[in-house]
């Protein structure tokens, strides 16, 4: 196998690093994992889930949205085999490099993250909105001496998008939005055999929309995200050993995302929530791959991913404590785009997720400061590679912490 063929497909895994959602930076309401998101008034982060609640927010609201995640991956080797291994080491010649005997790997990354959302009355009928948030992405290091190491030591990847926004009041109970979206990807990675020379970046384009329907106690409201999709295309890549640096790239996709959301007042004092999405991973059936190597031996032409779409169930409850404090608790729990072992990979271990979210409300002056923290699970994934281009079997685990405080005035 040719060493250029390894740079095409390691280029291709980090490409689509973004295949596990972090949505937590665009919440309206983290106290409750992201439950009732799409009928929000009280915060301007409402928008980006559902454009049309700008219609109920008034003349004037504006959100940040500040965290930190604390993001933790395992992985546990199935087979004893290293570099020890002579025979795999001929087979595998940059896999080889750096790896332990048992081949396990951890990671452990502290990174901030937010948004900004803005939303002001044009007039009687018409709202117009800003926002501007990390939609997604991951970094991790697991080090030189895994099983995975030829493919994946350390990455970053990241989408920051803006998404101006339009509302319009149909009816005394009804509003519509829409909006545009301009996602910048960023893109770095290391491997025993590669790095990139530079931050790699794309934009991609699309759309989004929603209606609300609301009554004195109780909404709800209807919403789509286009799918977006990057190429990273001529990325520059330097090689460790004396191979010619080369030049490649591959596709990402950040999904098309169809929200569902419901509030109910039960009392004065106690709100249900409830969201139902559906993710369409489906969309990620291969990570294609572009390249500027010319041989006489076939490059891959991308990673079989074969993913399923996704249903994403959020339910949550807030409690007015008192005059001053507002609390709120909930959770989410997320369908595994795939549960086959031999289509999985070590950039983006796909299993079932759960999400527990706990958040407290109060105000200093005009300001309403929500606190929260998140806990998620991102379970336990098996996988099993073998073939011309990977051989490694294992098991995948992470959780991610999130805590932070958002501020709407």
């Amino acid at each position: 196998m040719k060493r250029n063929a390894l740079v095409l497909l390691v280029v291709s895994n980090l490409a689509n690093a973004s295949g596990t959602l972090m949505q937590e930076a665009i919440y309206a309401n983290a106290g409750t994992a992201g439950a009732g998101d799409g009928v929000n008034s009280t915060s301007a982060a409402a928008s980006w889930t559902n454009p049309a609640t700008m219609s109920q927010m008034g003349d004037e609201l504006t959100t940040i949205n500040t965290l930190i995640l604390n993001l933790d991956m395992h992985y546990k080797d199935s087979n004893s085999h290293g570099s020890a291994d002579p025979i795999n080491a001929i087979n595998n010649p940059i896999k080889g490099i750096g790896m332990s005997p048992n081949g396990d790997a951890s990671s452990h990354t502290i990174m901030p993250s937010g948004g900004f959302f803005y939303v002001r009355r044009l007039n009687e009928d018409i709202h117009l909105g800003f926002n501007v948030a990390a939609y997604s992405g991951s970094a991790v290091d697991y080090g030189t001496d895994w099983d995975g190491s030829g493919h994946l030591n350390e990455a970053f990847m990241s989408s920051l998008q803006l998404n101006p926004t339009l509302s319009f009041q149909m009816t005394d109970k009804v509003s519509v939005g829409f909006g545009a979206q301009a996602n910048l990807g960023l893109l770095e990675l290391k491997t025993d055999g590669l790095e990139t020379q530079e931050l790699g970046t794309d934009w991609a384009f699309g759309f989004n929309t929603g209606v609300l329907y609301k009554e004195s106690d109780w909404s709800i409201g209807l919403s789509y995200r286009s799918k977006i999709e990057h190429d990273f295309k001529d990325i520059d890549i330097k090689l460790v050993t004396d191979t010619p640096d080369a030049a490649a790239g591959a596709n990402s996709i950040i999904p098309a995302i169809i929200d569902l959301s419901g509030h109910y007042q039960i009392t004065s004092q106690t709100n249900l929530l409830t969201s139902v999405q559906y993710h369409r991973w489906s969309s990620f059936e291969t990570t294609e791959i572009y390249n500027d190597v010319v041989n006489a031996n076939p490059l891959p032409q991308g990673i079989d991913r074969d993913w399923n779409d996704v249903w994403k169930f959020a339910f949550g409850a807030e409690y007015q404590l008192n005059t001053d404090w507002l609390l709120s608790a909930g959770m989410s729990y997320e369908t595994s785009p795939q549960d086959d072992p031999t289509k999985q990979w070590v950039d983006v271990p796909a299993g079932e997720q759960y999400r527990y979210a706990l958040g407290a409300s109060t105000h200093l002056g005009d300001t309403r400061i929500d606190l929260f923290y998140e806990y998620a699970d991102l379970g336990n994934v098996e996988i099993d590679r073998s073939g011309d281009f990977a051989d490694f079997q294992g098991t995948m685990s992470g959780s991610v912490h999130f805590i932070g405080a958002n501020f709407t005035f």
